[in-house]
């Protein structure tokens, strides 16, 4: 069974196209708008592949513009590499015109904008933001400054990840591609290191990295909540909730999003020698129905579905 999803237009009727279109970029990617360019008929399609650390999707489009407007709640940053075609992005107050190869960040929260007149694919990367705040607490203030694919570090990227992206699309399978999304961090924090705020990456992440320890410490623990972590870390309950504002989320979530993703990672590697109430337990939720409701909002099937290898 292939474990690489799409979705396509192409059997759609010409008038019915659009709407499908703008249902399942919203859903896979971040709500979005979606305006053809040019007299031709308009064709997309959309790949998916969840990892155990992040998830990879590739848009095809014919050209158009694609925009959002105001803000939601995303709980991942996204990457963006034009694989193929020219891209102009407009993100973080930031404008970029993307070559084959060239790649960016953007918050899908937040507004955004697109433009390409000329068929286009790109390759995303949706970065959990517990993720993103452990590994590279520093990744947030990369937001749409653009890193060129075709030399030095950002080219190791580039080529690193169109090159997993050409496997998975042969039908990669087994635990080489699974462990992917853990081959992509050092490779990630080498291509932003010349554009990284050296001091003040320093102070942020040393406070962020004692407040991980303390989440880590009593992750499983169910009665774990901000006021255990202020306690654990010496400091006020409010210091601990600025902290986790300043990461766009809130400690309730940060808590449960990493609870979730140890979840995952025991039912892909055990498997069927667990149940999901030992798994759910095990994890730090009191409550098998609320566990089974946040997991699949996080990953988009049952963990049942999961544990069994029905990924979406």
């Amino acid at each position: 069974m292939s474990l690489l999803e799409e979705m396509n237009t192409a059997p759609l009727a010409a008038a019915d196209r659009l709407p499908y279109w703008n249902d399942v970029a919203s859903r896979m990617i971040t709500p979005l708008h979606v305006e053809p360019l040019g007299a031709g008929p308009f064709n997309a399609r959309i790949y998916r592949r969840a990892l155990r650390e992040c998830e990879i999707l590739s848009p095809v489009s014919s050209p158009a513009r694609v925009y959002r407007d105001g803000e939601h709640e995303a709980g991942v940053l996204n990457l963006q590499l034009q694989h193929r075609g020219r891209t102009t992005n407009h993100t973080g107050g930031r404008t970029a015109v993307l070559e084959e190869g060239d790649f960016v960040l953007y918050d899908p929260a937040k507004p955004l904008w697109l433009h390409f007149e000329e068929p286009t694919q790109a390759i995303v990367l949706r970065l959990p933001l517990a993720t993103v705040e452990e590994r590279m607490p520093h990744l947030r203030s990369q937001i749409g400054i653009p890193v060129k694919g075709r030399g030095g570090p950002g080219a190791l990227f580039s080529q690193f990840l169109r090159n997993a992206w050409a496997e998975l699309q042969e039908g990669g399978e087994g635990e080489w591609a699974e462990c992917l999304g853990e081959a992509i961090w050092p490779l990630l924090d080498m291509a932003y290191a010349d554009t990284r705020p050296r001091t003040e990456t320093s102070r942020r992440d040393e406070r962020r990295r004692v407040l991980f320890e303390a989440v880590e410490a009593d992750l499983t623990d169910p009665d774990l909540d901000v006021h255990r972590l202020a306690r654990r870390m010496g400091v006020s309950a409010r210091y601990v909730q600025m902290l986790f504002a300043e990461m766009g989320t809130t400690p309730r979530a940060f808590i449960q999003d990493r609870r979730l993703e140890l979840a995952a990672r025991r039912l892909g590697r055990e498997g069927m020698e667990v149940t999901v109430t030992e798994v759910a337990y095990d994890a730090g939720f009191n409550d098998l129905s609320s566990f089974c409701r946040a997991f699949r909002r996080r990953f988009d099937t049952s963990p049942r579905n999961y544990r069994s290898g029905q990924r979406a």
